[in-house]
């Protein structure tokens, strides 16, 4: 790249054209534009294809490649997909030349256009040999381009556009200084001129500018072109772009500076592989003196099978002069050592720049990884762990989730990363977490208990541990790991535990109480009761109870044992097993449980109002038993002689509402806050709430609940709600 001598204004806002024709054309073949060199390559004033359609200038010969040609034309956006597409032209003498070109699409004025530069231009009969040159020039893998002797712009290859970034359109015209950088000094530009001007070559690097604002460094050689008369009139410059090359120099010349001074082992191998210069570290592990490895190679010192490794990434290295990295594990037999290296290796250029051999670096990883197995290990042991674990730095973001943790919030493992806290946990337990996690940033650990709400997993019991996440290098806290314990099992058992604790102990001691005492009236007696007239013809019991009321007594307390040992039972199967929940269709349910409570009480009414489609929900196994044991109770603790039951199925967004609604006395408080908050215990203590309480269950781990309000104009509302899935998935 040069500077551009200075020139009148006039000839700064003219564009020179290039000297290939440039030609425009619309969507239906017409010129829209024409190149001054159109009149100097065809002979036609630029304004006399203006307007006029492209196939007019195609001959008139009807071969093969001029019928193709018009084929194409006839829909012109395809030519953007041609790669140096052959163009035969008439001139305006009546001679014919072909050409090279590619088409662009762009716009002009708002209007859409196809442009292309018509390269290579050859005139029927003209030689060979300058056909072949243009040829190579355009594909030459050096970036070629042409300036007039101004330093205007004139043809650019190719490589120059692919270098450059700079299409040939908006180079010519325009001079080399668009790709100044600004870190040549003026002396550079005119040394340069100077040598040029003078008809000599001038071959030095320089730094310039892509397109895009990216430096470059380049070996440039400028050479005069003389016209017939020896004077000169444009000059060709080619650019080789060394920038790798630059890179690697440079930290190479690095690397000779503390290559002694490292104890990873660091060496240099000529073309032929052999050793020119190493550290001591590759003595050390070789268990060779330095100065007897010289001149041999890697397989002196280690395994065949491992040399013949590093050997092929060696000849890939001098094969494309990139530098490539691998890893190795040698064993080496003179030293017993054992080791894996990571290893880059470099193309090395001397001082002259010529490629001579190849630089390698290899750094001794084995404590890396074996902390890296550990790691692993680790890894495995979080992700496979019960509890739910995760980490956020101190913005709130996550750092990782283990898989219990990503299932419970429902988080794919791919999108943990980027996430924040505020977009994973309810809105409702936020302001709970954030306070305790901004405790931990503090450098404290917290604990407490806490409950979550899950759609489907219902309400969960949560032992909560935070610790501060060590940031290294004497930072503080960088985040905070997070260990959720889920204990509502073992909450859920130790509550079930002291409730069926306290109901046995009251009602197993006051029934055994008075069967006790039925008993021993039965034994006073000797079965035989007094019996005395009343006069009217009845006799009735007298001076002890009739043993045939105190057997009725005896029998009516060990069926409500019985009764509460059951309900016991279900209580504890529901409690022990972990909560399963999966699609339930509760239309068919409901429809069926209606229909077998009307059969195990027949003097009650059991109506249902049902929908006609399918209605899934997401529950446990357990909450057929519980919606019978509503229904169940409904007709149970009903006052009158014909009890009246309707179960009804409702579609929500999102939910399911099953109501029981009867005609009775309705519900307690006591039952009411039950079945509403398994809270009033006190409530247990004759069995007659613990079907209720295990309903409550039921419905937690479903992730339902349960309300209670008066029917009109008496009796009891029961609407269990339920979390809808459609078809039967989550």
């Amino acid at each position: 790249m040069w500077h551009i001598r200075p020139r009148t204004t006039s000839r700064l806002r003219r564009r020179t054209g290039c000297s290939d024709p440039v030609i425009s054309i619309d969507d239906d073949g017409v010129v829209a534009y024409a190149s001054p060199a159109v009149e100097t390559t065809l002979g036609y004033a630029p304004e006399e294809l203006v307007g006029r359609p492209i196939g007019q200038l195609l001959p008139d010969d009807d071969g093969p490649r001029v019928r193709s040609l018009r084929g194409r034309l006839e829909e012109v956006s395809c030519l953007t997909h041609l790669d140096d597409l052959v163009f035969p032209i008439t001139r305006a003498d009546g001679s014919r030349m072909r050409f090279s070109v590619r088409f662009h699409e762009h716009r002009i004025d708002g209007a859409v256009v196809y442009t292309g530069v018509f390269r290579d231009g050859v005139v029927d009969g003209e030689p060979r040999a300058l056909e072949t040159f243009r040829n190579l020039v355009e594909h030459a893998g050096h970036a070629i381009y042409v300036t007039d002797t101004d330093g205007t712009i004139e043809y650019v290859n190719p490589a120059f556009s692919e270098h450059t970034g700079y299409d040939a359109e908006e180079a010519i015209g325009r001079t080399p200084a668009i790709l100044n950088s600004g870190e040549m000094p003026e002396a550079y530009f005119s040394s340069l001129w100077e040598t040029i001007s003078d008809g000599e070559v001038w071959e030095e690097e320089i730094i310039d500018r892509r397109k895009n604002g990216e430096q470059y460094h380049a070996h440039q050689t400028i050479a005069p072109v003389l016209d017939d008369e020896g004077e000169v009139s444009r000059y060709v410059a080619i650019q080789t772009d060394v920038t790798e090359r630059k890179a690697t120099e440079g930290r190479l010349k690095q690397y000779r500076d503390i290559v002694e001074q490292l104890d990873d082992p660091i060496l240099l191998q000529n073309l032929d592989g052999e050793f020119e210069l190493l550290n001591e570290a590759v003595s050390e592990f070789a268990g060779i003196p330095r100065e007897d490895l010289y001149g041999t190679d890697e397989f002196a010192f280690m395994g065949p099978e491992t040399a013949a490794f590093i050997e092929a990434r060696r000849q890939e290295v001098l094969e494309t002069e990139d530098p490539v990295a691998y890893e190795t594990s040698p064993t080496f037999e003179r030293s017993g050592r054992e080791a894996t290296f990571s290893t880059r290796r470099y193309p090395y250029y001397d001082a002259d720049g010529e490629f001579v051999g190849t630089f390698a670096i290899c750094r001794d990883v084995s404590e890396m990884k074996a902390r890296e197995t550990e790691l692993e290990q680790f890894e495995r042991a979080v992700d496979g762990a019960t509890d739910l674990i995760a980490a956020v730095d101190r913005d709130g973001r996550f750092l990782f989730a283990n898989r219990r943790y990503r299932s419970y919030h429902g988080i794919d493992a791919e999108d943990v990363n980027g996430l924040s806290l505020a977009e994973v946990i309810d809105e409702e337990q936020f302001p709970e977490v954030k306070r305790n996690v901004n405790r931990a940033l503090r450098g404290r650990s917290v604990e407490y208990r806490t409950t979550r709400t899950h759609p489907e997993r219902g309400t969960r019991t949560f032992d909560v541990r935070y610790y501060p996440l060590d940031a290294g290098n004497d930072e503080g806290v960088g985040g905070v790991v997070g260990v959720l314990r889920d204990v509502t099992d073992s909450e859920n058992r130790a509550r079930q535990l002291r409730v069926v604790d306290r109901v046995l102990q009251h009602n197993l001691r006051n029934a055994l109480t008075v069967i006790r005492g039925r008993a021993e009236q039965i034994a006073e007696s000797g079965g035989r009761a007094e019996v005395e007239s009343d006069g009217d013809g009845s006799d009735h019991a007298t001076g002890s109870t009739a043993p045939e009321s105190a057997a009725d007594a005896i029998v009516s307390r060990a069926n409500e044992l019985l009764t509460t040992s059951e309900k016991a039972h279900h209580i504890t199967e529901v409690l022990s097993d972990p909560p399963d929940t999966g699609p339930v269709e509760i239309v068919t349910m409901a429809e069926r449980l209606a229909e077998a409570m009307g059969s195990e009480f027949p003097a009650a009414r059991v109506s249902t109002a049902l929908p006609d489609e399918e209605v899934v929900v997401s529950a446990t196994d357990w909450i057929d038993r519980a919606i019978a044991e509503l229904i169940r109770n409904a007709v149970i603790h009903h006052d009158g002689d014909e009890p009246a039951v309707e179960v009804a199925v409702a579609v929500h967004d999102g939910s399911v509402e099953v109501r029981i609604t009867d005609d009775g006395p309705g519900l307690t408080g006591m039952d009411r806050d039950v079945l509403e908050t398994g809270q009033a215990v006190d409530a247990l203590y004759h069995g007659s709430g613990l079907g209720l309480w295990m309903v409550y269950w039921v419905l937690q781990q479903s992730g339902g609940s349960a309300t209670v309000r008066d029917a009109e104009p008496r009796g009891s509302v029961v609407s269990v709600t339920l979390p809808r899935r459609d078809g039967g998935e989550p």
